[in-house]
């Protein structure tokens, strides 16, 4: 399991939650954050969302990323129902929401990136499984 990036964290966690929270909010979708180390935000709809910034986004999805991935380790969050998981660009403006029934085995792969250049589990979900959300 990669190690926690407090840093990170710390730079974007409030951004995201604050983003889709509002978002949901002028949905007329009530919501409590709860941190226990599960789904960042609970929605009174029995849904759980699990928001992340994908810093390298800034304006329109690149049409070269034919994909966004998930950390595996994410899929126990499953356990306390639907989840739907929010990847928000650099301004949180936008955002692709995944629905957590995508976190399929057969999406399933090692992908390296910064933290990892030898990879970690990823599920690796094709674009056409996503939706995009204007947040404005």
């Amino acid at each position: 399991m990669p190690k926690f990036n407090e840093q990170a964290y710390i730079a974007c966690d409030f951004k995201a939650k604050s983003a889709i929270r509002d978002y949901l909010d002028s949905k007329g979708v009530l919501t409590n954050i709860k941190e226990d180390y599960g789904p960042d935000i609970q929605s009174w709809q029995k849904v759980w969302h699990e928001v992340e910034i994908k810093s390298g986004w800034n304006n329109e999805w690149p049409p070269s990323w034919k994909t966004v991935h998930i950390p595996s380790r994410k899929k126990k969050y499953l356990e306390r129902g639907k989840v739907m998981f929010w990847v928000l660009n650099k301004t949180c403006d936008r955002a692709i929401l995944i629905d957590g029934k995508h976190l399929e085995d057969d999406y399933l792969e090692v992908i390296p990136n910064k933290r990892y250049p030898e990879g970690e589990y990823f599920y690796d979900i094709p674009i056409h499984l996503t939706k995009f959300v204007d947040l404005t």
